[in-house]
């Protein structure tokens, strides 16, 4: 069945003749990845509430236990209809497990897969690419220049012509996930609505300057529960939504990385040398303070937090005029989780 075009791959699950047994979605845009994760477990189960028929997973608790996937796999559910297992934040580790699952004659559940960008070298994307039963999808993310060709098309469909410093201003603001730089896009094209085309001042009143405010101070407040920090980020972001949104960018791609330094944790790996490792690109002044995130953040709960973040760029993407609520709500919940495990741990 090898690779599937990610907008056809809800097609191909619904095609009961040709559904694959076991699907994996990877990329760097995570907000994609997990909507698209979404689209097809409602299409599977049909209904909106996972909590009936979706067993969620961690790529840990299946090698950690070897005849776990199988069960799951063959289980019937209680609540009848179709179930989905959902195994979140998997690398090539999980590729021997799958591949038993994937030999076996017996019918079964949907797995579904969600990862992080896997090279060509992955087995675990050798795997999917491959196989009679299995799909894989990858959510690649956009170039510089395929991002300014995607938002000049969107702002010319509206009407409106770019300046050229507004729009490279507006690329500067800009995140490379699809769903956040489409959106603030869309903000700014209403704001400018009336007029034939877009300043610089346009882009500066709308996306403002958050340069002052650093992001990772912002983040790590998040994760350390310091909660009078994140509120006073939040309320200086208040009169922008567009830089609150582009905070939940950034707090998902610290939860990436974070998930991958608490899986080599699991690994048998100490704190001391996952935090000092040169792929995760940890600045030596924070790293006292990851350190403290990974003794009080396992990998469920960053599946959790990641869960949550993700649902609050949909809804900020959906109800645009709920943008500052949702982010602050969504940052302030965090923190709160990161301060009682902090106090567990104490």
């Amino acid at each position: 069945m090898a690779v599937v075009k990610a907008a056809e791959l809800v097609g191909l699950i619904a095609n009961a003749k040709k559904a694959p047994r076991a699907v994996l979605i990877h990329g760097a845009d995570r907000s994609a990845v997990y909507d698209l994760c979404q689209r097809v477990v409602k299409k599977v189960i049909e209904s909106d509430d996972e909590t009936l028929n979706v067993s969620r997973l961690t790529e840990a608790q299946v090698t950690g236990s070897p005849g776990r996937i199988f069960e799951e796999f063959s289980s019937i559910s209680m609540f009848g209809g179709n179930r989905v297992i959902w195994i979140s934040a998997a690398g090539d580790g999980l590729a021997k497990s799958i591949e038993h699952v994937l030999a076996s004659e017996t019918d079964g559940n949907l797995i579904l897969i969600d990862a992080e960008a896997l090279t060509k070298a992955s087995r675990l994307r050798k795997l999917f690419e491959t196989h009679p039963r299995a799909a894989s999808a990858a959510l690649y993310e956009e170039s510089p220049q395929e991002l300014r060709l995607r938002l000049e098309r969107l702002i010319k469909s509206h009407g409106l012509a770019i300046d050229e410093d507004a729009l490279l201003r507006l690329l500067e603001f800009m995140s490379f996930e699809r769903a956040v730089a489409e959106s603030e896009t869309l903000k700014l094209i209403t704001y400018c609505q009336g007029q034939s085309s877009i300043s610089l001042e346009d882009v500066q009143a709308i996306c403002g300057d958050t340069s002052d405010a650093s992001m990772d101070d912002l983040v790590d407040a998040v994760f350390e529960g310091k909660l009078n920090e994140v509120d006073r980020y939040v309320m200086s972001v208040g009169a922008s939504a567009s830089a609150g949104r582009g905070t939940l960018s950034a707090v998902l791609q610290h939860i990436v990385k974070l998930q991958g330094m608490a899986a080599q944790l699991t690994q048998g790996s100490t704190i001391e040398s996952v935090v000092q490792a040169p792929r995760f690109g940890i600045f030596f002044k924070r790293r006292a303070s990851i350190s403290m995130q990974l003794r009080n953040w396992d990998i469920e709960a960053l599946l959790n937090a990641e869960e949550k973040i993700c649902d609050a760029i949909l809804q900020t993407r959906q109800h645009s005029d709920l943008d500052e609520a949702l982010v602050s709500r969504a940052l302030l919940a965090l923190g709160r989780s990161a301060r009682l495990r902090d106090a567990r741990s104490s």
